[in-house]
């Protein structure tokens, strides 16, 4: 990307109707800052000289009094954390089981959640829940290996797949803490950013299809993600003294994030892009191609759609931007909300889009009640009009009109597909994305003979990559002794179902998801077989134990959403369908008549059905339907050729 731009894209940056304050840091309450001369910002793993403190925009002149901003708790923790170090540093070192309030909001950012046992009572028995980051869900041989181990080693034996492409990992102990994760980074895995107020896993179609579309999203996701993870050094610095474990990046990543020629950055901080307060909320990004909806694109902040030419070249993307599924309960001014279209980028430009619609919600974005935090409450209260004018200044172009796409499908990627390359995977369904027992068995098994690298599908599943066409049979035949069967042999509820974890470990959980949804799917089950609707229909169902919707339940076709103990919202709604129900329509009745006695009249009926984008067939039942019913109406119609006439506003077919 250039700096310099032509003149039909050019922004006229005094748009009097658009008005961006400088970012000057989000300051601290007079209280607070009295604290920062105490132990505001030690550093774990250098000299206490060498402290940074809060960086920003430099500082313009003032030019009228401003007002002091209220700020939630966590900003606050944020700012004096030394970037995500203090006070979790030294929380990890001490003997108890759990860390302090300060310290569970920042571990959060390097991956992990505190979690304890809400089935048992009296003294909490605490715990970390680990989620990795695995951007289009990709993981190696060598990091799947290691999860398994950990789990068994040292959580409490089983691996979750998750609705973002990743894996949880249960039942941690702090003590633990450090071992774990020491043992994710240096298997070439990662945890930083998959939870925090920055950007989660990003996801992309998880088909190792060796396609050009398919190929070019994932890769994007990837560099999506490398041009969103944090800089600063903390996760290092906790989990393996500072050792950078990592990659090189791409030259286009660098470049992006390093840009500043439209005020995006801030300079001379180790975090250009988030500063010291880093986002108000989580972020979420997922990239796609026209048609794969695995990635439920609506549902994210931004949706990153392939654009191709007729050749299958990728030539840009279209943006989405505004989806978010969290909410709160018995509070209407919370929602969850799909994307909108912001416009059309061409491929080279992605990264500063993606970075300028960043920015906007990190300047813009509120910081004072976490409820209402996430960017689709801004695109809500600004309008999309005037959001997309504010990321045009930070991106320094005018967005493209929205490039047309066909309608969406829900892809599951599962069975046996040619990758493309020689090779075939295999997609696998997994039960609410929980691997253990006999299962994870067989999977260790065979991924480890075989040398295989996996995907982690947005809808819990798992794909195994990389399969000899030789191997096809062997590895069919474990499976299906391990109960991991091709789809045709799962009940089609379960193909597309999905529950978050929910109780007993998630401290957000009102109500059972996980551990409900097998008996709600089977009472669904009866109810379509006490109805006579057919075995391979079926709907999308979705339960969460909370509102925060995990599992994307307001997505589903059925969505319940836990509310109280063993109680869902939606039952009001449902109540009320039942009630208007008439029972299962009767099918019509299908007859297959010969219409056409010869190939002349076939022509010309098919001509005139073409005036009103139908087929002759269309035409033709549409003008006897019409004809017994004007006979029965008495209107008199004599003949079939006057009626096709009034139909389609032409001369009656000669007879």
């Amino acid at each position: 990307m250039t700096t310099s731009f032509g003149a039909a894209n050019t922004v006229i940056p005094n748009n009097p109707n658009i008005r961006i304050r400088s970012f000057n840091g989000l300051k601290p309450s007079h209280s607070l800052s009295i604290r920062t001369n105490l132990r505001a910002f030690p550093v774990p793993y250098a000299s206490r000289s060498s402290v940074v403190r809060a960086v920003s925009t430099p500082v313009k002149p003032e030019t009228e009094t401003k007002t002091e901003t209220k700020r939630s708790k966590v900003e606050i923790i944020k700012e004096q954390s030394n970037f995500i170090r203090y006070p979790l540093n030294e929380e990890l070192l001490t003997d108890a089981p759990n860390v302090n309030e300060s310290a569970t909001q920042l571990i959060k950012f390097h991956g992990s959640y505190q979690q304890y046992n809400r089935d048992e009572r009296g003294a909490k028995s605490y715990s970390f829940m680990l989620r990795t980051k695995n951007p289009c869900g990709k993981v190696s041989n060598q990091l799947y290996l290691t999860m398994d181990d950990l789990a068994d080693q040292f959580g409490i034996g089983t691996l979750r797949l998750t609705t973002r492409q990743t894996f949880q990992l249960h039942g941690v102990l702090k003590k633990d803490l450090k071992t774990v994760m020491r043992s994710i980074i240096r298997s070439m895995g990662s945890t930083l950013g998959a939870c925090g107020d920055l950007n989660r896993n990003v996801l992309a179609p998880p088909a190792p299809l060796v396609r050009k579309d398919y190929l070019f999203a994932q890769k994007t996701a990837e560099n999506i993600a490398a041009l969103l993870t944090p800089q600063s050094g903390f996760y290092y610095d906790m989990w393996v003294d500072g050792e950078q474990i990592m990659t090189a990046e791409p030259p286009e990543v660098v470049k992006a994030r390093n840009d500043n020629s439209h005020g995006t950055n801030f300079p001379d901080s180790p975090e250009p892009i988030y500063g010291t307060q880093f986002l108000p909320r989580k972020f979420k990004v997922a990239v796609t191609v026209p048609t794969d909806n695995s990635v439920d694109i609506l549902t994210n902040d931004i949706g990153v759609v392939v654009v191709s030419d007729e050749n299958g070249e990728p030539q840009g993307f279209n943006l989405y931007v505004g989806g978010g599924m969290g909410r709160t309960h018995r509070l209407e001014t919370t929602f969850p909300r799909l994307g909108e279209q912001l416009g059309y980028v061409p491929k080279e430009d992605i990264l500063y889009a993606v970075k300028a619609i960043v920015v906007t919600q990190r300047e813009n974005g509120r910081r004072d009640d976490r409820k209402y935090s996430r960017m689709k409450y801004l695109i809500s209260s600004w309008g999309i009009e005037k959001f997309r004018s504010v990321v045009e200044q930070y991106y320094g172009k005018k967005f493209e009109p929205f490039r047309q796409l066909p309608e969406w499908e829900f892809k599951s990627h599962l069975g046996w597909h040619e990758q493309g390359d020689g090779g075939l995977f295999c997609g696998l369904h997994v039960d609410n994305g929980r691997i253990a027992g006999k299962m994870k068995k067989t999977l260790r098994e065979i991924i480890e003979k075989y040398n295989l690298n996996v995907r982690i599908t947005p809808n819990q599943n798992i794909i195994l990559c990389d399969i000899r066409k030789a191997w096809k049979r062997p590895i069919t035949t474990a499976l299906a002794q391990a109960g991991l069967l091709l789809p045709r042999y799962v009940d089609p509820l379960n193909i597309t179902a999905m529950a978050c974890p929910s109780l007993p470990l998630c401290p957000l959980a009102i109500t059972e998801a996980e551990r409900g949804i097998p008996d709600i799917l089977k009472r669904i089950r009866a109810v379509f077989e006490k109805v006579g609707l057919k075995y391979n229909e079926s709907v999308v169902i979705r339960v969460t134990g909370c509102p925060n919707g995990c599992a994307r339940p307001y997505m589903a076709e059925l969505g319940l959403v836990g509310d109280g103990p063993n109680s869902y919202q939606g039952f009001e709604k449902l109540q009320e369908l039942v009630e208007k129900w008439e029972g299962p329509a009767k099918a019509t009745a299908r007859y297959n008549l010969k219409l056409f006695a010869d190939k002349e009249t076939y022509e010309a009926v098919d001509e005139l059905a073409k005036l009103q984008n139908k087929n002759a067939h269309q035409l033709a039942i549409e003008v006897i339907r019409n004809f017994v019913a004007s006979q029965q109406n008495g209107k008199g119609l004599s003949c079939i050729s006057q009626q096709a006439a009034s139909l389609i506003k032409a001369p009656p077919i000669a007879a």
